[in-house]
């Protein structure tokens, strides 16, 4: 998957998050996943945990605001 690709669907999953009201952490953990599956080993450490820690991010507020500003620093770098 090239990289543009790669910060779309991230980004789509983060805005998900972000959005107004209630977050589908379903939906979340759904996109999460089947990216996750797409993609091939190695990747960047920040998207391998983004993608796998849609649970945590709900259970704990700090960590998803830490793991989302991660994540923009991330698209924003590449």
């Amino acid at each position: 998957m090239k990289i543009d690709e790669l910060k779309l669907r991230l980004g789509q999953i983060l805005a998900e998050e972000e959005g107004d009201g209630a977050v589908d952490w379903q939906n979340v953990a759904g996109l999460s996943s089947q990216l996750l599956g797409e993609l091939q080993l190695p990747m960047p450490l920040i998207v391998n945990e983004y993608l796998r820690g849609a649970e945590r991010r709900r259970q704990d507020g700090v960590y998803g605001h830490a793991q989302r500003s991660q994540l923009l620093h991330f698209l924003r770098g590449h």
